[in-house]
């Protein structure tokens, strides 16, 4: 479909906040020459979280791009305890950076950790990183889908609530 720009929610990121898909199209407007994707992520607490290989995680330069994605713990906490990041499955692309994605080549760091997003910056280019508030509930176990329709539940419960 031909845009300007395109916004990604994966299917397995049911509970993705409004207020992060529009911080994702408003930094996708204002996105710094050079870039051509915007991810969002948010802050890794749960150390269950940080081990599982189902939460992909990312670290980010000094000026805002990811330099890396894993569904290994990175930084490996070798001495102080490192701040993990985990990468959202919410992406902005601009109609340009959508086409160029179609035709670069997967690389060997995207087929072995299965993170699309590695493409890009296997092949030079950038992805700007932009942490949004979220809880991070994705939906990649049965047990997940299990703790998501609790959630569900939960949310439906307290809206018809007088």
């Amino acid at each position: 479909m031909p845009a300007d720009a395109h916004i990604n929610v994966q299917g397995d990121e049911p509970f993705i906040s409004p207020a992060a898909i529009d911080a994702v199209s408003e930094a996708l407007e204002n996105m710094a020459h050079g870039a051509l994707a915007v991810n969002a992520y948010t802050e890794l607490d749960d150390a269950v979280a940080v081990l599982d290989h189902n939460v992909v995680k990312v670290v980010i330069e000094a000026n805002g791009n990811a330099l890396m994605f894993s569904r290994q713990p990175i930084p490996y906490p070798r001495g102080d305890r490192p701040r993990y990041l985990r990468q959202l499955g919410l992406y902005g692309f601009t109609g340009t950076a959508l086409r160029l994605f179609q035709q670069l080549p997967q690389g060997p760091l995207e087929r072995t950790e299965g993170v699309e997003m590695l493409r890009f910056i296997e092949h030079g280019h950038g992805v700007r990183m932009l942490c949004v508030a979220d809880d991070g509930l994705a939906v990649d176990t049965p047990e997940d889908l299990a703790r998501a329709s609790a959630t569900l539940r939960s949310r439906v419960a307290r809206h018809l609530s007088p």
